[in-house]
C-alpha cells in the first residue's frame, strides 16, 4: 500500500478517481483529470480548479510513518450549495476485510471484522460524534496481510465508505471515502468560504492485534501535547444526586488525605425541583434539595483542603420548559422528547452559554468542569451536517480557555459517545464509559486505545467496602470491596485491589464512590498508589500503548516511551484457565534491560519472552528499563 500515491490515482477514469468526489449545485465530479480545467501537484498534495470552486488536498508525513491529510473545498461564489464531498483513497484490487467499531452507551468501542464483498459504510447518528460508531476503519488485504489504518477527525456528522469497484473493465480496486455525511447535506457557502473537511490520519500496519496503534499515539501526542494528568474525584457514583454538605465534606477529607488533586460535584446541584433530569438548562443552585444553597460553602471547604473545586454542566442541552428556552427560543435547535440543543453556530447563543459558564466559574471558584451531553439529535435541519455547529463549539471552548487558561475540562456524552481525536483537541480528558466495571472497562479501554492516545482517557476506581463476609477455613469475617459493574450500582463485581490499582494507572487517575468506607490498610495502599503515580505521570502523559496479548480471559498491555527505554507491563487476569503466561514485550534487541530489577538481554526478551504466574481477577505489573 503506497501511502504517498494512494490519495491520487493517475490512471483513474471518470467515476473512479482516487483524489476526491463532490456534488452540489455545481454538478457532479469525482476529481478525474478530464473533469478539471487543471490539476496541479503541490509540495504537499494536489489542487484542482473548477469554474465555481476549487479543491485543495494537503498530505504530510508525521512520525513513524503516520500521514495527516487535510482537504478543503473553496467556494468561488456566494450561495453555492455543497451536497457532498469525500476525500478518497484508492487501493489495488484484491480480497479485503474491514475492521470497524460499534459504539453505544456502556458498550463503547466494540470492534469486529467484516469481509468486503461489495461495500461497507460506517457513520455516527448525528450530533454526538461516536454515537453508534467510531470514526475509524482498518482495511486488510487478505492476500498479503498488509493493512491500512484510517482515523477520521470529525468536524461534522461523518461517514466512512469502503467500496469494491470495477468501472467498465477499465479499473478494478477499492475506494475508501471519508468526509461529512452527505445524508440531507445542503451546505450553502459564502463567497470565497473555505469548508474544511474532516482531517484523516492514516498509516500502514501488519499487526492484527493492535494495528500498531502506538504510531497513532506518538503522532497525535506530538501534534496535540497532553497538558497534565491530575488525580480526580467525582461524586456521581458515591451517591448520585443524593448529596448533603456533610457527606460530601467527609469524602473531601479522605480525598485530600490520600492525595487527590481535583474534586468535582456531578449532576444534581442545580434546578428548581428534586429531579435534576427535569431541570437541564436551569444552571443555578437548587435551594430545595441537595446542598440547599450551601454550594459556596462546599467549594470553600474543598479548596481549603488544597484541592481544585469542580462542577458538572451540560452546556449543549436545555429542556423546552426551562426559562432559557422560553426567553430565547432562537438560541436552540429542537429535538424530540422536549430536548433542545444550544445552537453553537449562533454567536448570540454562544455568548449566552459562555456567560453562564463564566458566571458559575466566578461564583463557585471552579477550576475543573465536566461537560456532559445526554441526548441525541439525528439531523441538522439547516443542511450543514452540524459542520457550523462544531465550528461554533470549537470557538466556544477556545474562548473559555482564553479566559481561564488553567481550567481542566472532562469530555463526557452519556459516557463515551463523543470520544474521538477531534473532540480531544478541545478537552483535557474523556470519561470513556458509564460502565464502571473494571473488567468491562479493560476491554473498553484497550479497544479505544486502537484509535486514541491512552493519556486522554480517564480510568475510574469505583468501589465500596462491605463488612461481614466469611473467610474460607477461618472463623473471621472480612471487609470485601465491591466494584460497580455497570452505570447504576445495580450490578457489582469483585476483583483484587491489585487489579483495580493497575487498571486506573495510565491515563488521568479517577476515584468515585465511598472512599470513607475503605479499610485503613486500603487507604494507605491508595495513598501510596497516588504518590507513585504522581512520580510517574510525566511518563504516562507521553506514553504509547501496545497490546501484547488479548483474549476473553487475559489482557496484557505495555506502556512505553517511544525509545522503548522504559516500559510498564500490566497483565490483567479475568477468568484464565492456564497456570503460566509467556509475555513478549516490545524491546530493542541489541539493548540490555532490567526486568523488575533483574538483568536480561533484549534479544532474549524478544525471542523467548518471560513468564508470569496466572491468578484469577487479579493483575501483575512488571517494570522494564533499558540499562
Amino acid at each position: 500500500m503506497n501511502l504517498k500515491n494512494m490519495f491520487y490515482n493517475a490512471k483513474a477514469v471518470d467515476g473512479l478517481s482516487g483524489f476526491f468526489s463532490a456534488y452540489g449545485s455545481f454538478g457532479i465530479t469525482d476529481g478525474a483529470e478530464s473533469d478539471m480545467q487543471k490539476i496541479q501537484q503541490t509540495d504537499t498534495g494536489y489542487k484542482a480548479e473548477y469554474p465555481d470552486f476549487s479543491v485543495l488536498c494537503e498530505c504530510k508525513e508525521l512520525k513513524n510513518g503516520v500521514y495527516l491529510r487535510n482537504d478543503k473545498f473553496i467556494s468561488k461564489k456566494k450561495g453555492l450549495a455543497l451536497g457532498g464531498y469525500y476525500s478518497r483513497f484508492f487501493l489495488e484490487g484484491g480480497d479485503y476485510e474491514v475492521y470497524t467499531q460499534l459504539s453505544s452507551w456502556q458498550h463503547e468501542s466494540c470492534g469486529g471484522w467484516q469481509n468486503l464483498v461489495t461495500g461497507i459504510e460506517v457513520s455516527n447518528k448525528g450530533i454526538r460524534t461516536t454515537d453508534s460508531a467510531a470514526p475509524m476503519a482498518v482495511i486488510r488485504n487478505k492476500g498479503n496481510g498488509k493493512m491500512l489504518a484510517v482515523h477520521l477527525m470529525p468536524n461534522a456528522q461523518w461517514k466512512i465508505k469502503i467500496s469494491k469497484c470495477a468501472m467498465f473493465g477499465k479499473c478494478d480496486g477499492v475506494l475508501i471515502e471519508t468526509g461529512i455525511n452527505d445524508k440531507g447535506l445542503n451546505l450553502i457557502c459564502e463567497e470565497n468560504e473555505i469548508i474544511d473537511m474532516p482531517a484523516v490520519l492514516f498509516y500502514n500496519t501488519s499487526n492484527v492485534l493492535d494495528f500498531d496503534a502506538w504510531k497513532l499515539h506518538s503522532a497525535y501526542n506530538a501534534l496535540y501535547p497532553r497538558r497534565r494528568l491530575p488525580v480526580l474525584y467525582n461524586t456521581w457514583l458515591y451517591n448520585f444526586d443524593r448529596l448533603t454538605v456533610e457527606a460530601v465534606c467527609r469524602q473531601a477529607d479522605i480525598a485530600a488525605e490520600l492525595g487527590i488533586e481535583m474534586f468535582l460535584i456531578d449532576a444534581g446541584w442545580f434546578g428548581e425541583t428534586e429531579n435534576w433530569g427535569e431541570n437541564i438548562g436551569i444552571w443555578k443552585e437548587n435551594l430545595y434539595t441537595g446542598f440547599r444553597g450551601r454550594l459556596p460553602e462546599v467549594s470553600e471547604y474543598v479548596r481549603s483542603k488544597g484541592m481544585v473545586f469542580g462542577m458538572w454542566l451540560e452546556p449543549e442541552r436545555a429542556l423546552a420548559n426551562t426559562s432559557a428556552v422560553k426567553e430565547h427560543p432562537e438560541y436552540f435547535l429542537r429535538g424530540n422528547d422536549g430536548n433542545c440543543f444550544l445552537d453553537f453556530s449562533d454567536i448570540q447563543a454562544r455568548e449566552y452559554i459562555l456567560g453562564v459558564i463564566c458566571n458559575l466559574i466566578e461564583t463557585y471558584k471552579i477550576g475543573f468542569m465536566k461537560f456532559d451531553f445526554n441526548a441525541a439529535l439525528a439531523y441538522d435541519e439547516s443542511g450543514c451536517g452540524f459542520y457550523r455547529y462544531f465550528k461554533g463549539q470549537k470557538t466556544l471552548i477556545t474562548e473559555l480557555r482564553q479566559r481561564y487558561p488553567e481550567i481542566y475540562i472532562t469530555n463526557c456524552a452519556s459516557g463515551g459517545t463523543r470520544m474521538e481525536l477531534a473532540q480531544q483537541q478541545l478537552f483535557d480528558s474523556v470519561w470513556i464509559s458509564d460502565n464502571q466495571s473494571p473488567v468491562d472497562c479493560i476491554d473498553i479501554f484497550k479497544n479505544t486505545a486502537l484509535r486514541m492516545p491512552v493519556s486522554n482517557m480517564e480510568k475510574w476506581d469505583v468501589r465500596k467496602y462491605c463488612d461481614g463476609f466469611p473467610i474460607y477455613l477461618s472463623d473471621e469475617k472480612a471487609k470485601v470491596a465491591f466494584s460497580c459493574d455497570n452505570a447504576t450500582w445495580t450490578s457489582m463485581v469483585t476483583v483484587s485491589e491489585e487489579f483495580t490499582h493497575a487498571f486506573i494507572t495510565g491515563g488521568a487517575m479517577g476515584f468515585s464512590g465511598d472512599m470513607a468506607s475503605y479499610p485503613e490498610k486500603e487507604k494507605a495502599a491508595v495513598k501510596q498508589l497516588i504518590e507513585e503515580y504522581k512520580s510517574e505521570r510525566d511518563f504516562y502523559r507521553t506514553a504509547v500503548l501496545r497490546i501484547l496479548h488479548d483474549t476473553d480471559s487475559i489482557t496484557v498491555v505495555q506502556y512505553s516511551d517511544e525509545e522503548l527505554s522504559k516500559s510498564v507491563i500490566q497483565v490483567f487476569f479475568k477468568k484464565p484457565c492456564q497456570d503460566i503466561l509467556t509475555i513478549y514485550p516490545a524491546v530493542i534487541k541489541n539493548a540490555a534491560y532490567l526486568l523488575d530489577g533483574k538483568q536480561i538481554d533484549g534479544t532474549e526478551l524478544a525471542e523467548n519472552g518471560y513468564c508470569v504466574s496466572v491468578g484469577e481477577n487479579t493483575c501483575t505489573v512488571n517494570k522494564l528499563t533499558m540499562i
